[in-house]
């Protein structure tokens, strides 16, 4: 005999089947809908279940019910009292955590990540509640494993202009000029504005641009690492720590990195302006890094340059999207596992 269950589902499907199509798009949203409250209830019961009481630590604990996001209520034996695998963690105060999940699978899985007014449309959230949990999640993104680069290592530096953008320090050293100190530039429009009387920032153009290095190997691990400079000890503290002892490095023959390769002994490829010469196997290119960038650049593109203090956070978001073993519910995962601070997320 078919289950309860069975039965509901079976006369489910032959009443879609008599829908009009405008019906029918409404019970695809609702499944989906459905499908989301469930990812993250799952993740989330996972959590609790190996998670001890937040109050007492006790591990005695018996089934409390349900909250309105699914996901299961649990209950100490001992204190009483009662908490999800969400309790204590900054995922705390979100009501619809579905919503969190999806924004990250498009961060991360999605063909073009979605902008902050996009993803307010799409999930029904605030703008500003979009902007807050993204940058909480790149926030989160950590650096490669040591170590993790292996084979042959290819290295490049993308630059990009600094940003202060969302900065209200124009608008606040114009109102009170003695109290709020006079920014170092101008704003950008200023210098790039038709008959602008200004021509160029303090110290010149390429005083203002601010650096990323860029690492790639062969089997698909990326790196983005934000450097001060383009100096030897800036791009070795970002560069060595991922990449394997025995790499061989290729590079496009900037004296920095040829001094670090003298200095530590790796071997390297200098290849200028992308040239091999004869004594450099086919093999040695740098091809796969300028490729790297260029991916970057358009990812970037859309948001319209993020502010200079995201840049590394930026950086690591494109290289997560680009890495196979990151995903949407691993970060999900690591929400659920950082202890509760300041919540920005709601």
């Amino acid at each position: 005999m078919p289950t309860t269950s069975a039965r509901l589902l079976d006369a489910l499907l032959r009443s879609i089947a008599d829908l009009p199509p405008a019906q029918i798009s409404k019970v695809e949203s609702a499944i989906t809908t459905a499908r989301r409250r469930a990812e993250a209830a799952v993740e989330i019961d996972a959590i609790g279940e190996v998670r001890p009481c937040p109050r007492c630590g006790g591990h005695h604990r018996i089934s409390w019910g349900t909250t309105r996001s699914g996901a299961r209520r649990l209950r100490c034996k001992d204190c009483e009292l009662t908490w999800t695998g969400r309790t204590g963690t900054p995922l705390a105060g979100i009501r619809r955590p579905d919503l969190f999940i999806e924004l990250l699978r498009n961060m991360f899985e999605g063909e073009s990540p979605w902008s902050c007014r996009k993803a307010a449309t799409k999930l029904g959230i605030s703008r500003d509640t979009a902007w807050r949990w993204r940058i909480a999640v790149i926030g989160l993104l950590s650096p490669e494993k040591p170590g993790a680069l292996a084979g042959i290592v290819e290295a490049d530096e993308a630059r990009q202009r600094e940003s202060r953008k969302g900065s209200r320090e124009w608008s606040r050293h114009r109102a009170d000029p003695l109290a709020v100190a006079k920014p170092p530039r101008e704003p950008w429009v200023f210098y790039t504005k038709r008959n602008a009387t200004i021509k160029a920032p303090p110290g010149g153009w390429q005083a203002w641009n601010k650096n990323l290095l860029a690492i790639t190997d062969r089997a698909g691990h990326r790196a983005f690492e934000a450097i001060d400079n383009v100096g030897e000890k800036a791009v070795s503290t970002a560069l060595l720590p991922t990449m394997a002892p025995d790499a061989v490095l290729c590079t496009d023959g900037h004296a920095t990195y040829k001094g670090i390769a003298k200095a530590t002994g790796i071997t390297h490829f200098a290849l200028n302006a992308g040239r091999r010469c004869r004594r450099t196997p086919k093999t040695h290119h740098i091809n796969t890094v300028n490729s790297l960038i260029g991916r970057y650049r358009a990812f970037v593109k859309p948001f319209c340059g993020p502010a200079s203090r995201y840049l590394l956070a930026y950086g690591r978001w494109h290289a997560a999207r680009e890495n196979t073993d990151r995903n949407y519910l691993s970060i999900f995962k690591r929400f659920l596992e950082q202890p509760h601070s300041a919540n920005t997320l709601c």
